[in-house]
């Protein structure tokens, strides 16, 4: 485990997906017409069963895409080997000290250091991860 995964300044935000949101719409106003008019219960039917054909076909293309092989991200990688390396071994230690003091009952705050530390291993990577880049 890296210092990379222990601190998400993101990991307060749920994500929000349309699709989940736009099934919910579609579903609520469903319901809203069956129980509103008996008499559009035909037409209501009839709107379930191209919903049922379009969930089949959108299942099918979920299947594909979920078939097509996403390239791997580079950037962790780099990003560890570049907080392993000599450029930024001083800045780690030092964060570890901190974070060691903070373990013991420390009232300080390791910001400074983690922050330091992390300006260290992105000036090292950006370049490299840029490369890969096509």
């Amino acid at each position: 485990m890296s210092i990379f995964d222990l601190i998400n300044p993101f990991s307060y935000i749920t994500p929000i997906h349309a699709d989940s949101a736009e099934e919910d719409a579609s579903s609520s106003a469903t319901a809203v017409v069956v129980a509103s008019d008996p008499v559009e219960e035909k037409e209501e039917v009839e709107v379930v069963e191209v919903e049922e054909e379009n969930d089949a076909e959108e299942e099918e293309q979920e299947e594909e895409e979920e078939e097509e092989e996403d390239p791997e991200d580079p950037s962790p990688a780099i990003r560890e080997a570049c907080g392993e390396s000599l450029a930024c071994k001083s800045l780690k230690h030092h964060l570890d000290e901190c974070a060691a003091r903070v373990e013991e009952g420390s009232k300080e705050s390791c910001a400074e250091e983690f922050l330091h530390f992390l300006h260290c291993v992105d000036q090292c990577a950006v370049p490299k991860i840029f490369s890969t880049l096509k």
